[in-house]
């Protein structure tokens, strides 16, 4: 077990009990959708809950939201960098790892990073994040329903590997059957 949490209350949200073990996720779906025509804050931030999460984490690790995008070096805007040259250049990875990686998203090592659309920019982050984090937080918000299954495909195999990871996304999009292998779901609602 690497998070035990009892659950808690945030914002407007209740967040259930829970718990993370090694090779798994715990993907949270919250109600996002705004309850005024005041209320801007549709999209609540996951942020505030991992602050909350990473109170109750016995671990050393910091688990942090990844980012939407790689950083990268000013370099790389003058001669672009590849998707695969970035990876084993940054983790060290083989070109056969490198391959197979990018393999779940449907990518090419040969293409650059900066030519990426915003949702590859977003799932190749969350590749890069696996690389250096044991456990991994990520949202599937704005991704479209291929991509996400991509997305989970990829992340059941760090999963196997013995990474963890906590994911957020719209309960309004989950299905009847929710995906249970390795994967924990947790509905977190309005109060």
């Amino acid at each position: 077990m690497l998070v035990q949490n009892n659950g808690f209350d945030i914002n407007n949200f209740k967040v259930p009990a829970f718990t993370l073990s090694k090779g798994e996720m715990v993907r949270f779906w919250v109600e996002v959708v705004p309850q005024s025509e005041t209320d801007i804050n549709v999209y609540w931030e996951p942020k505030k809950m991992i602050e909350k999460i990473q109170i109750n984490h016995s671990g050393k690790e910091v688990i942090k939201i990844c980012p939407l995008r790689v950083k990268r070096s000013l370099f790389d805007f003058i001669k672009p960098i590849t998707l695969g040259s970035f990876l084993e250049n940054e983790f060290k990875l083989s070109p056969e790892a490198v391959k197979g990686k990018l393999s779940y998203l449907g990518l090419k090592p040969d293409i650059r990073i900066k030519d990426l659309g915003a949702a590859h920019q977003k799932m190749f982050a969350i590749i890069s994040e696996f690389q250096k984090s044991s456990i991994v937080s990520f949202d599937y918000y704005g991704l479209a329903h291929d991509s996400e299954e991509q997305l989970t495909a990829y992340v059941k195999s760090e999963l196997e590997e013995g990474k963890s990871a906590i994911s957020f996304d719209n309960l309004y999009y989950k299905s009847n059957t929710p995906d249970f292998e390795r994967i924990q779901n947790v509905d977190i609602k309005r109060k």
